[in-house]
């Protein structure tokens, strides 16, 4: 097994670990109403049920709330080849404790952290922030919060969220107007027939290079990609991002299923990273 795919593999393994245990909050059994909010008994604060759709995509700003604490992400920055979050994890009814590593980046632990001994302690009702610092040599896209039977997960690709902009303990941004804002960017101008082309050619490329992909890259089989469906989106400099998802076999070699694809390309359509299922191969 080469170097990346021990590397993938040991993200997978560290993942489906986290995703077994949980988090091991202490769990409390709030008088939920109809709505989907719920109110500690001892207190005024209110909170809101994060949906399981909303908890799929999250800005960086916004919360995730469950049923016996919330989370959020509050910003990030990038230096050195480390990537730091700021996170404020609040309980509701219980005190929680909470290990550091329920945030995954690229399906790996954070390789330091402002909170004693890794551990996130937050009194019955009160908050505690502080920096998880991760390795970013891969450029991660996403960070993931394992909460045991649900999964928050914030995308920085999304535009951040700022506090009073966030609606609730939801994290809902305020309803768009018809009005454009002063300093929002101008809508991209249709492609020209030549650029157009151009990306045509290499993301043909690009998938007519994908059994190839899978064969010296994973352990599946590569059966078919509907063409379709894929989403590809030019890259600053040159190059292509392409998404999609592919048929391929298990690692059995006998069970069909599908796996999420990201690739980046080059001009030509030559690849230079693939991503499967998140986890990062090359």
């Amino acid at each position: 097994m080469n170097k990346k795919m021990a590397l993938a593999t040991a993200a997978c393994v560290v993942a489906a670990t986290l995703m077994l245990s949980g988090c091991n909050s202490e769990v409390e059994e709030p008088n939920v109403p109809a709505d989907g909010s719920s109110a500690a008994a001892s207190s005024s604060y209110s909170y809101t049920l994060t949906d399981a759709e909303k908890l799929k995509a999250l800005a960086i700003g916004e919360t995730a709330v469950w049923r016996d604490y919330e989370v959020t992400v509050a910003s990030v920055e990038r230096a050195d080849g480390k990537l730091t979050a700021h996170v404020t994890v609040r309980s509701h009814t219980l005190p929680q404790t909470l290990r550091a590593d329920c945030l995954l980046s690229f399906g790996m632990p954070p390789v330091d952290s402002s909170f004693e001994d890794g551990i996130i302690a937050v009194p019955a009702g009160e908050e505690a922030s502080g920096t998880l610092t991760f390795d970013d040599r891969y450029g991660s896209e996403r960070l993931f919060w394992n909460d045991g039977a649900t999964e928050g997960t914030w995308d920085l690709t999304l535009p951040a969220v700022q506090p009073d902009q966030e609606g609730g303990n939801e994290g809902t941004q305020p309803a768009e107007t018809d009005e454009p804002k002063a300093d929002e960017p101008k809508k991209q101008e249709p492609k020209n027939d030549a650029a157009a082309e151009a990306q045509k050619q290499a993301v043909a490329a690009l998938e007519a290079e994908m059994p190839s992909l899978f064969t010296n890259n994973t352990f599946y089989t590569f059966q078919s990609v509907d063409t379709s469906t894929a989403t590809v989106t030019p890259q600053e400099g040159g190059g292509y991002e392409y998404v999609n998802d592919v048929s391929i076999l298990g690692a059995d070699g006998v069970t069909p299923t599908t796996a999420n694809v990201r690739l980046i390309c080059e001009p030509n359509g030559n690849c230079i990273s693939m991503t499967v299922d998140g986890a990062f191969l090359f």
